[in-house]
């Protein structure tokens, strides 16, 4: 990766991490005042419709907005966008509408084992975040814009707004007003992350003019490719509907210790696989719009290189802390002991999924650039249909963990196999020097594994205070951090050493320009 690119990067990932652990905190809070309990069931489904009716919308607009963006010049452009910010606004509002209308229905499909008292609660608290579509939807087209324009860390960032005004509502009003009070603060955040957008907007020449025009090249483009792109993205969104459905006729606290996991898991998601490709995949889609795809395959495969070196050691900490890791986020309050082996468990089976989760994201970004949209399509559908039969076969013997650990083999198995499919559309990915560098990464964090084994199972990480809990786990996980670099640094890996020097060069450069002032 160029300079530009990796200070970029790191950025984004500085940023990204923030506003991830700010999401922890407000996840603490929400953990701590409504618990694992029938209220925060109920809120977690009301908050996932939306959601999963907005992800596929906002897959497409990222996905299709930036490649035909970026082939266009000057007024052609600007009107793109404003006609995109036309059309698709309005989409997402009759969308709203029309689910505001049938919110009962959406519950009992989300949620078909809720009883007839937490289905009217869900239902209520839906018709209040199903506006959010809206906001989103302003969101992610004025985040692809501001991407295929090479700002990326107001993008970045737009989650710090929306966790602080949840967490300052949480720690001003606590649960005194209800679920209901909290379902309409969080529908204000999420509209407080627009207005957070649009400075760096204006900054950008931008000036909203009304523009509709179904008949527009550009808005036709998008349209051809935003079907296949949508259709896989509910279907990737699915395996979440299905996980809380089945889960919904499990003990209670089931659905919240899945949505409390899964967030965990997010994290480590969202900072390095997102942080990543989103600066990446700009540089993609030109790559591939000049029909280079040795500059391509060169770019995917570092790219993967890169991701693996920090998702197996992740996983592998993962695996052996999870219990420890969410007591010390999520233990306190309303959240007890039961809540924590609960959301502990589910963890440690989503984690497995981590290296498929990011790596499926990076092929898929690949095949986006190359215009294809069908392919990683039909790797969703198959994914669904896999992960349904695996949910099925497991939450028997397994109840909720058998649903989580359905969803890391599905999205292993899929990760796998769109890898097949973009080796047979570009090339391998597998060059030699990657190959070594995955068996290093291996290496390190075996050798990491090794030393975390004997103190994951000691009683040194589940006593004392909290604070005193949450230091010795910083200690420790700080520790194997340092150990698997150390090993990457004797093992001599290039990556590694290639961002060491990178790091040090800024920090002598940073040093020179100090003395000078």
């Amino acid at each position: 990766m160029q300079r530009g690119v990796v200070f970029t990067t790191a950025a984004i990932m500085a940023i990204t991490l923030l506003s991830r652990l700010l999401g922890f905190v407000r996840e603490t809070a929400i953990a701590a005042y409504f618990g694992a309990s029938v209220e925060s069931d109920a809120y977690f489904i009301a908050y996932s419709i939306p959601g999963v009716l907005f992800a596929a919308m906002a897959a497409a607009i990222g996905t299709t907005f930036i490649p035909v963006y970026q082939r266009l010049e000057g007024a052609e452009r600007e009107r793109f966008m404003h006609n995109a910010t036309t059309v698709i606004g309005l989409v997402s509002l009759v969308t709203s509408a029309v689910a505001f209308v049938f919110a009962p229905g959406l519950v009992r499909l989300f949620a078909p084992g809720f009883g007839p008292e937490a289905a009217a609660l869900t239902a209520d608290l839906s018709r209040i975040l199903l506006w959010m579509i809206v906001f989103l939807t302003l969101n992610a087209i004025f985040t692809a814009y501001l991407q295929s324009r090479g700002r990326f860390l107001a993008p970045a960032a737009v989650g710090i707004p929306f966790n602080v005004v949840v967490v300052g509502y949480l720690l001003i009003f606590g649960r005194s007003l209800g679920i209901a009070g909290f379902t309409w603060v969080t529908l204000l955040a999420v509209a407080v992350q627009v207005v957070f957008l649009l400075p760096s907007m204006v900054r950008e020449g931008y000036r909203y003019r009304v523009v509709f025009d179904l008949k527009e090249p550009g808005i036709r483009q998008v349209v051809g490719l935003i079907g296949p792109v949508m259709i896989g993205t509910v279907a990737a969104q699915l395996n979440i509907v299905v996980d809380r459905m089945l889960a919904s006729g499990l003990s209670e606290g089931s659905i919240s210790a899945l949505n409390y996991s899964n967030k965990v898991v997010q994290l480590a998601y969202g900072i390095v696989v997102l942080s990543v490709l989103s600066v990446l995949y700009p540089r993609f889609s030109r790559q591939a719009a000049d029909g280079d795809l040795g500059a391509l395959r060169e770019s995917v495969a570092r790219s993967f290189a890169a991701l693996m070196l920090i998702l197996v050691p992740i996983t592998v900490g993962s695996l052996l802390l999870a219990r420890p890791i969410i007591a010390v986020l999520f233990e306190r309050g309303a959240f007890d002991a039961r809540a924590t082996e609960l959301t502990a468990g589910a963890f440690f089976f989503f984690s497995l999924g981590l290296i498929g989760l990011g790596t499926r994201e990076l092929w898929t970004k690949a095949f986006y650039a190359l215009q294809d949209t069908r392919t990683p399509m039909l790797n969703g559908v198959i994914a669904i249909v896999l992960n349904i039969a695996l949910n099925l076969l497991l939450v028997g013997p397994m109840q909720h963990l058998g649903l989580a650990l359905a969803t890391s083999i599905a999205l292993t198995v899929a990760s796998l196999m769109q890898y097949v499919s973009l080796r047979r559309r570009i090339g391998g990915v597998g060059l030699p020097a990657v190959r070594k560098s995955l068996a290093r990464s291996a290496l390190a964090s075996a050798g990491m594994g090794a030393a975390l084994w004997p103190i994951a199972g000691s009683p040194l990480l589940g006593e004392g205070s909290a604070v005193w809990r949450a230091l010795v786990l910083t200690a420790v996980i700080a520790g194997g951090g340092l150990l698997y670099a150390g090993l990457l640094s004797l093992f001599r890996e290039p990556l590694w050493l290639e961002a060491l020097a990178r790091a040090r060069g800024a920090f002598r450069r940073r040093v020179a320009a100090l003395r000078r002032s």
